[in-house]
């Protein structure tokens, strides 16, 4: 019996001991808001209830194991929740049939937003499978709302490449959003007194043509934490390697007491086309409280450069939103957007506006998100 014991709390400190050196987490993000958008088709209005709206809602899994010597094997698997209508996982195939503002492809995918196993340690860390572009991480430290309204805001659908009918030719996925990218290999540097760097570069996969639908990223940045700059540049082909879009942008935020400032600016252009997009985004953050922040943001986005008159044309936003953290992973929140574009016409182009067919429209957005 006493061997037994022995024997039995020999192996629990090895099973503790294990655990203690690998994890996995589920976790996910549900956000919920009554919306209602003036100035909808026909120049009526809408009501509805959406998901995502201060941020995207989303599922996920992750873990790491303690390999030793100070290397990590890494995993994480994310999709996208549309917790409005109970569907999982969203499209980047080809673009599905829905207008110029259509962001997914026609095929579904349930883990769209990562999916990447990799290794970690002295060296940064390198990860192998669907991953965010370099746009997204770098600016999107300072996008003006900290990426919200996702589905409009100009920083997610141009310069993270988020519309289908712009971007989806370009990269990796055949189609569809080219915010992340399939077959991908991803590579960031360790941080080095504030400072980092990381390089991507997606397989276009096709035989005989080995720069065809390929990815090629790189970015910089520094942080101390509240504020910091960065920088992106990424190159992507289409099928044929003959049409090519170029991409390059940056942004800063800096923190002042109870102040935090935000400054963006991105640009893509196509070389066969000349078709040029600019983003400009300006923000700024004021905690009232500890648990109370009002941000207010404004973009302006422009296309301009093709042979077509009515091809070129500019959009602007201006928005507010109040929020309050009833805790760490709950926070209530509100916003109003003013959207104005040149012309009714500008709405077809793809430039981030909230109305179908009208100069202008405004949005009134009351939600709720709660992280777990």
């Amino acid at each position: 019996m006493k061997k037994s014991l022995i024997a039995f709390a020999i192996f629990g400190a090895f099973a503790a001991s294990a655990s203690a050196q690998s994890s996995v987490t589920i976790y996910g993000i549900i956000d919920a808001a009554t919306v209602y958008t003036d100035n909808q088709t026909g120049g009526g209005s809408k009501m509805s209830l959406d998901a995502g709206q201060m941020a995207t809602s989303r599922w996920g899994i992750k873990g790491s194991e303690d390999l030793g010597g100070g290397l990590k094997a890494n995993f994480n698997l994310e999709g996208t929740l549309a917790n409005d209508t109970g569907a999982a996982g969203a499209g980047f195939g080809p673009a599905a049939v829905g207008g110029p503002l259509s962001q997914a492809g026609s095929s579904t995918s349930l883990f769209d937003r990562l999916s990447w196993v990799g290794l970690s340690g002295n060296f940064g860390s390198v990860t192998f499978g669907r991953n965010n572009i370099l746009g997204v991480d770098s600016v999107g430290l300072a996008d003006p709302l900290s990426l919200a309204h996702a589905g409009n805001n100009p920083n997610v659908a141009i310069v993270a490449l988020n519309i289908a009918s712009l971007h989806g030719n370009f990269g990796t996925n055949g189609g569809g959003t080219a915010l992340r990218q399939n077959n991908s290999v991803k590579y960031l540097t360790p941080m080095v007194s504030g400072f980092g760097a990381a390089a991507m570069y997606g397989f276009g996969e096709k035989a005989g043509d080995s720069s065809a639908n390929s990815y090629t990223g790189l970015s910089g940045y520094f942080t101390d934490g509240k504020s910091g700059i960065a920088l992106a540049y990424a190159k992507l082909e289409d099928a044929t390697a003959a049409s090519t879009l170029t991409q390059w942008g940056g942004g800063g935020k800096l923190k002042m007491d109870a102040f935090t400032f935000k400054l963006t600016y991105a640009q893509t252009e196509v070389n066969t086309t000349n078709r040029k997009l600019e983003v400009i985004g300006a923000g700024v953050d004021y905690a009232l409280s500890a648990t109370t922040t009002l941000t207010g943001a404004y973009y302006n986005t422009k296309r301009s450069g093709e042979a077509l008159a009515a091809s070129a044309g500019k959009a602007d936003q201006y928005i507010i939103m109040p929020k309050y953290a009833f805790s760490k992973r709950t926070t209530a929140y509100a916003s109003y957007t003013y959207a104005t574009v040149g012309k009714a016409a500008d709405v077809a182009l793809g430039l981030g506006i909230i109305g179908v067919g009208q100069t202008d429209a405004s949005r009134l957005a009351v939600g709720v998100m709660h992280a777990f």
